[in-house]
């Protein structure tokens, strides 16, 4: 598990409690590491895994398409000298996973296996029950402001069924199991939503 020291981590929280955070802020990093502990038996680098927790969304300006480089930059520039390059470049590689919601491309099937469960945790807050997604839909809705609301809801409906077509959404059989029904369910009620707006 990576060392923070309280410079560290009193950094990241004043990161993840700006003003334009409404649902990526620091209860939400809180949920995540609950869920890696939850898993922790599966995953096949803890110190990766939590540092790519913790430093995923560590720079957020959703007007910006390069906040994780930016935010995977900012943890090599503050755990560099604390923490093995091995380890750093696997937690980098988790951070791109998540914002591209893609796995890596690599033949390193732990790596592969922690991005899958990575990737997972990230989208949970889908099959969370209704009115935990409506509070994230709408707290997703207030962090894309500067948005147009006809971009928005084109934007978002696109992104809501391009999950919806995957075979699964979830890749872990722990998470399908737990939360892809009610994702489902959850999607097609947001859309229908989208539609009416």
């Amino acid at each position: 598990m990576p060392l923070l020291d309280a410079a560290v981590l009193t950094d990241l929280r004043r990161r993840y409690a700006e003003p334009h955070r409404i649902h990526h802020g620091w209860a939400r990093i809180g949920g995540m590491l609950e869920v890696a502990e939850d898993v922790a038996g599966a995953i096949a680098n803890r110190s990766a895994f939590i540092l790519a927790v913790l430093f995923h969304n560590a720079v957020f300006e959703p007007k910006t398409p390069d906040s994780a480089q930016r935010s995977a930059r900012l943890m090599r520039e503050m755990m560099g000298r604390a923490t093995p390059a091995t380890t750093l470049a696997r937690a980098e590689a988790l951070i791109l996973a998540v914002a591209r919601q893609e796995l890596p491309e690599t033949r390193d099937a732990s790596l592969r296996g922690d991005a899958m469960l990575l990737l997972d945790s990230d989208l949970s807050i889908l099959g969370a029950p209704p009115a935990a997604f409506d509070a994230y839909e709408a707290a997703n809705r207030q962090e894309q402001a500067h948005l147009r609301p006809d971009s928005y809801r084109a934007g978002r409906s696109a992104e809501l069924q391009m999950l919806l077509w995957r075979e699964r959404i979830f890749r872990t059989d722990r998470f399908f199991l737990a939360c892809e029904r009610q994702a489902r369910r959850n999607i097609e009620r947001a859309l229908a939503q989208l539609d009416t707006e």
